[in-house]
């Protein structure tokens, strides 16, 4: 199976899965490292170590099990999931498939199985260990039969639901390195009894001898309404049609007030201005400020020595001013292939960055124009909109893996927290201007002349999640005690986002580069 696998056909199906990173780079070869039988009761699994060397950069490693599919029930692979066929292969006089076993039901139903009796796999070399808690050695016992589904496809990992009391995240880009999912949301369920967050339940681990991978992690399936994102984009059609009823050249004449530093509330609006941004939008967003404080909170309260807060100091800053001044390098420097499919004045805006690097590598150089008093901590790493889940009338943080683009040992670096309130005021710009490209009830020549409006929506959204944020941390040891301090942070990490975003806007999605065009100028300006 592994010769046949590796001669060109893996290759092949990393191209077609969202889980597989490394799309944009030139493929030089597709190894399996290391392998590993699961007995199922029919056809055995194959856990697969899958290594990927790039022409340039470092290579990477993906975990895919597979299994075969005889002919005769191969139909319902190809209809309900074809994203799981990999290859057709013939077995002894058997035809039939190699999909990717965590679409078919034994291999889930044998991977909770395994974690609730704590089983071990002996292999030649190492060993894969199960572990799960008490609650779900009880689970299995009261449950004959449990239902298994796949839940998500992330470009981490897949996740398989079981009965809609668990879930299991099988994580796809894997290291020979702590994981940073697993060991924050632990720390967070078990050590400081952190209560917005899926609890933790268990882990499948892969030792191969000389490391130990981790292949998954159960989590409690906590009942929700949908996430963070789909939640906003509903409020912003409402707001949407509000705008629409109102008279807009009124609404657009009263004066931003607030910023990043000094943020307003909600009670300091207008009341017109407060009903056409919406109450529940208002009252949700302000929640998450309190809720992201508190994480921030739990996260720098811990005593073990992974999660002890450090002091910044100026070499870190002077580090941190070399890793921007190098993105920045790179997004000036690539080539803007589909500049021409973006719109006259979007182009002017690109023109006008673009020749505007020295101020803006000024504005980063900020970061280390003396030794700031705060203190860094574990963060969440990758915090948007998608990683909050609704539960009623509360909300649950989930996903700690991490920037993906990464590794595992600089996922776990510690941070400022202040670059997750960054990575929440750029989810809520994204998903202001989604709000209008994407509603199917306004014209498309209309959304042009709405666009002040998603600034505006995006603008107070963000004021109110910093302030509710700022008043839930005001005396912990990550915030600043200068204001200028404060605002030059969030201006940093924030610009550093939107830079980013740019390179990839430009290059990938032109239409999108508004956007991140738009913080940046509001940056600098």
């Amino acid at each position: 199976l592994v010769p046949q696998l590796e001669n060109g056909l893996l290759q092949k199906y990393l191209m077609k899965v969202n889980w597989f990173l490394g799309k944009g780079r030139t493929v030089y070869q597709v190894n399996v490292t290391s392998h590993a039988t699961i007995p199922l009761k029919s056809y055995n699994a194959v856990a697969l170590l899958v290594e990927v060397v790039y022409e340039s950069g470092l290579p990477e490693t993906y975990h895919l099990p597979v299994t075969f599919v005889p002919e005769h029930l191969s139909k319902n692979v190809v209809e309900s999931c074809p994203q799981a066929l990999i290859a057709t292969l013939k077995v002894g006089n058997e035809q039939g498939l190699i999909c990717d076993a965590l679409f078919t039901t034994e291999l889930p139903d044998s991977l909770i199985k395994n974690m609730a009796s704590h089983s071990t796999l002996k292999l030649k070399e190492g060993q894969i260990t199960y572990k799960g808690n008490t609650d779900l050695q009880s689970y299995v016992q009261e449950y004959a039969e449990i239902r298994s589904k796949i839940h998500k496809q992330e470009k981490s990992f897949t996740s398989v639901n079981y009965d809609n009391s668990y879930y299991l995240k099988i994580y796809r880009k894997v290291d020979k390195s702590t994981n940073p999912d697993v060991e924050i949301t632990r720390f967070l369920s078990n050590e400081v009894k952190f209560a917005n967050i899926p609890p933790y339940v268990g882990t499948i681990e892969w030792n191969t001898g000389q490391d130990t991978i981790v292949l998954g992690m159960m989590q409690v399936m906590i009942e929700n309404h949908g996430d963070g994102k789909t939640f906003m984009l509903d409020r912003l059609n409402n707001y949407v049609e509000r705008l629409l009823a109102r008279d807009r050249y009124a609404i657009n004449a009263l004066p931003l007030v607030g910023s990043l530093s000094n943020p307003v509330g909600i009670d300091e609006l207008p009341e017109e201005l407060k009903a056409i941004l919406g109450t529940t939008a208002t009252e949700q967003v302000r929640l998450f400020g309190i809720k992201t404080g508190e994480m921030h909170l739990a996260l720098a309260s811990g005593n073990e020595k992974d999660f002890v807060p450090e002091d910044f100091s100026l070499h870190y800053q002077r580090s941190l001013f070399s890793s921007m001044q190098s993105l920045v390098r790179e997004a000036y420097q690539s080539k803007i292939k589909n500049i021409d499919k973006l719109d006259e004045d979007v182009k002017e805006e690109v023109r006008e960055i673009l020749g505007r690097k020295e101020e803006v590598l000024t504005t980063l150089k900020r970061i280390y124009a003396k030794k700031l008093d705060v203190i860094k901590i574990r963060i969440h790493g990758n915090f948007h909109l998608g990683n909050i889940l609704f539960t009623g009338k509360d909300i649950a943080i989930n996903n700690f893996i991490g920037d993906p683009n990464r590794t595992f040992s600089e996922r776990r670096l510690k941070r400022s927290p202040l670059r997750d309130v960054a990575g929440m005021v750029r989810a809520l710009h994204y998903v202001a201007y989604e709000g209008f490209f994407l509603n199917t009830h306004l014209p498309k020549e209309d959304v042009k002349g709405l666009m002040p409006f998603a600034e505006l929506w995006s603008h107070y959204m963000s004021q109110f999640f910093i302030h509710a944020y700022l008043e839930t941390v005001q005396f912990s040891s990550f915030i600043p005690k200068e204001k200028d301090d404060l605002k030059m942070m969030l201006e940093t990490y924030l610009l550093e986002k939107a830079i980013h975003d740019l390179n990839y806007e430009l290059n990938h999605r032109p239409e999108w580069a508004v956007v991140p065009l738009r913080v940046i100028k509001s940056i600098l300006k």
